[in-house]
């Protein structure tokens, strides 16, 4: 895994940490001031929300299909940016 892909795996990593801590947050305080709510989940729909460049977007994704992969967990990455199940089908193509 190349330097980038880690850097970009742990700041998925904070990301999500970051969005299950409101989410907890919000569900333990059991907010009912409506404003407090909405700010919270702003900052949920902006962690979502962010802007991917194209750049980015280019090297999250898969070869055989076409789709981005950004949002892919890794245990469903086959070679590289690659579905994994694009890459079963693929190798189960070749047997048949």
């Amino acid at each position: 895994m190349s330097k980038i892909e880690s850097e970009i795996k742990q700041i998925r990593k904070d990301l999500k940490s970051i969005k299950d801590d409101l989410k907890t947050y919000i569900n333990q305080n059991k907010l009912t001031d409506e404003t407090s709510k909405e700010y919270v989940q702003a900052l949920i729909d902006n962690v979502k929300e962010e802007k991917l460049s194209k750049e980015y977007l280019e090297h999250w994704t898969c070869d055989h299909c076409g789709e981005h992969t950004h949002e892919v967990d890794y245990d469903y990455l086959g070679n590289g940016t690659n579905h994994l199940g694009c890459e079963l089908k693929l190798e189960m193509g070749e047997k048949n």
